[in-house]
């Protein structure tokens, strides 16, 4: 099959061999459709551990095509999408039925081979099926939808008054997922064209971890105001000590929301997304496509690995 392949300091379209069910519990799916995200690029651009060789990508969805004895309630044809992070398994947090909790995670596309490919193997527990009325472009954005639902986790209510800062298509996301919710006094705060107003904010949502945007959200947040923390940057951030506790502030970091309700949110149609998706291209076209990602994130992108016509 092919497959993009980061291998060493290389990235590559490569023909290599097609996955297959090999324990009990394995799915093989073939991918429809596969999301571009920042980790697939700081991935090939080496900015991230992970496997010397890995096939990238892990926001995708596809058909089942072969699972093993154990994968109950699968079947060949099933429309699919897939939780990207996999839990242990084994540690304290997973035998206790709190995988969420997970401190040794691993990730498709970064430690086990990902979906900018033809085919995928993953362990059966990550595989949700997908609605008809979601359309394969909308089950490889479930990932994003999910990341995004997780800052419902935070200790806010829809009676505050909040912000998101950070104008891009994370945070237009955030802000449809909290309306969903009943959050209508949240703007998004744009820091190229806007000033945010000292001390006076009940809770801040973060899209972009930089020093200067902790230092603009911690003097707009009230006194004992809240700071959620959304980005994945794998470099440490600075932040002021001091004026974080002369305001006594809460940092609550989030990570995923349910996967299941981000399918629910676009299946009953209580947030709406097309207008942040964006064009499909093939696997070919990826050396283009990861350098545009660089310098506009306007929509989410995808790669449609396979030969055939897309079907919905």
């Amino acid at each position: 099959m092919r497959a993009l392949i980061k291998d060493k300091t290389e990235v590559a379209v490569r023909n290599i061999e097609q996955p297959k069910v090999q324990s009990a519990d394995d799915v093989v799916i073939r991918i429809a459709l596969a999301g571009l995200c920042r980790t697939d690029v700081f991935m090939a651009d080496g900015l991230i551990n992970g496997n010397e060789t890995v096939t990238l990508g892990h926001e995708f969805a596809g058909t089942i095509e072969d699972a093993g004895t154990e994968a109950a309630g699968f079947a060949k044809g099933d429309r699919v999408t897939v939780m990207p992070v996999i839990p242990c398994g084994q540690c304290g947090f997973c035998n206790a039925g709190a995988k969420d909790s997970c401190q040794n995670t691993t990730m498709l596309g970064i430690n086990h081979d990902g979906a900018f490919a033809e085919y995928i193997r993953v362990p059966a527990n990550t595989v949700y099926k997908l609605p008809e009325n979601v359309s394969f472009k909308h089950g490889a954005y479930s990932e994003p939808v999910a990341a995004a639902l997780s800052v419902m986790k935070a200790d806010i209510s829809p009676a505050q008054r909040g912000f998101i800062y950070g104008n891009n298509r994370f945070a237009k996301l955030i802000q449809r997922i909290m309306r969903a919710y009943g959050f209508e006094n949240v703007t998004i705060h744009d820091p190229q064209t806007e000033k945010l107003e000292d001390n006076t904010y009940d809770f801040a949502i973060e899209t972009l971890a930089t020093a200067q945007a902790m230092a603009e959200i911690l003097r707009a947040v009230r006194p004992q105001g809240r700071i959620i923390i959304r980005s994945r940057k794998h470099e440490p951030v600075g932040i002021c000590f001091d004026m974080a506790v002369k305001k006594e502030v809460t940092m609550q970091a989030v990570n995923y929301g349910p996967f299941d309700e981000a399918i629910a949110l676009m299946a009953d149609g209580r947030i709406q997304v097309d207008d942040l998706l964006g064009d499909v291209h093939e696997l070919e076209s990826f050396a283009a496509v990861f350098a545009a990602s660089k310098t506009s994130e306007t929509s989410k992108v995808f790669f449609k690995p396979g030969t055939e016509p897309e079907v919905e």
